[in-house]
């Protein structure tokens, strides 16, 4: 009989998306808060790569806010805001371990916005 060949290959159990979104970060750490943008490359429910032009020190804890690329009802933009620790550093980009999540409105339309003052008729 025929020996059986295993196949080698990514053997992470949960599933990676590739994704090349806009990104800031801010991250905190014993050499300080450093602020900085950047490109996502890939997203999991437990880990974030992504590229950046300033390396962050591993352990740093960051904050990560991603340009979503969809409206809320086709009205509002919105941010994923992601939190956790820097994990690896590499030529392939920044790995962070995702703590927590969140996506946020932002912009014009947004609903943390104040409500508009309005012009119309006053009760005395």
């Amino acid at each position: 009989m025929g020996r059986e060949v295993t196949i080698h290959g990514d053997r992470r159990t949960l599933c990676r998306y590739e994704c090349q979104l806009a990104l800031r970060f801010e991250s905190r750490g014993p050499g300080g808060n450093r602020l900085g943008h950047g490109v996502t490359a890939d997203l999991s429910r437990k880990t974030l790569r992504f590229q950046t032009d300033s390396q962050q020190p591993v352990g740093y804890q960051m904050e990560v806010r991603i340009a979503w690329p969809f409206l809320l009802q086709n009205v509002c933009r919105l941010e994923l805001v992601v939190r956790g620790p820097v994990i690896h550093v590499g030529a392939r980009g920044t790995i962070m371990g995702i703590s927590s999540y969140e996506f946020q409105t932002c912009g014009e339309r947004s609903f943390a916005e104040p409500p508009a003052l309005t012009t119309g008729w006053r009760v005395a």
